[in-house]
């Protein structure tokens, strides 16, 4: 073997180079896709009290949080002329309630909204809270380090076998809720629904 043929030719080094570019590429579009929002699912289900409930996406409504802040400050009072309350509201899809420039710095969440049936009935926002039962009764303590573990914040110790939990709004309330079923402890869990009556 010769001393020459040890040092790696220019195509050689090209097609490494080319090789190397076409991975990053890869691992950049791969980042890229999963960090895309996900779409919203046609339908959710979960069981409440031992019963299955199924709700099904209306796609021409959505809902907008709209923070007290907002509401009460002096330059946004011609809110309170549209209607408009501190908390959910529902709007058409992709329409925002209020303009962007009137927003300030305060930010407002939009949510999917679904119904009990295809079409029919009231619309129902999940607000992001996700209601917890336990096998066991449970300590300020053991319910701090569920909320550590899964990345939620704890609302309410509402009984020693019942908490709620602070989570994000919509269909990623059932995600969490089916990741907390989970954990051992846990005999139910589910995402707290607010009904359009209840919100007006």
């Amino acid at each position: 073997m010769k001393f020459l043929d040890l040092i790696p030719n220019q195509n050689t080094i090209n097609f490494k180079n080319q090789f190397f570019k076409l991975i990053l590429f890869t691992l950049i579009i791969v980042c890229f896709q999963t960090l895309e929002a996900k779409e919203p699912p046609n339908q959710i289900s979960f069981t409440e009290g031992g019963i299955q409930k199924t709700f099904y996406r209306n796609p021409n409504v959505e809902a907008e949080y709209i923070d007290p802040n907002l509401i009460n400050s002096q330059q946004n009072k011609s809110l309170g002329n549209m209607k408009l309350k501190a908390g959910w509201n529902f709007r058409q899809s992709g329409k925002p309630i209020i303009a962007k420039q009137s927003k300030s710095n305060v930010s407002t969440k939009v949510t999917e909204v679904y119904n009990p049936g295809v079409g029919s009935g009231p619309n129902i926002v999940l607000p992001g809270v996700i209601i917890v039962s336990f096998k066991k009764d449970q300590t300020n303590e053991s319910l701090s380090k569920l909320a550590q573990k899964f990345k939620i914040q704890l609302l309410h110790h509402l009984s020693p076998r019942l908490a709620s939990f602070q989570t994000e709004s919509g269909f990623l309330s059932v995600e969490k809720a089916v990741e907390v079923l989970t954990d051992e402890s846990i005999l139910e869990a589910y995402p707290e629904t607010a009904v359009e009556k209840v919100l007006k």
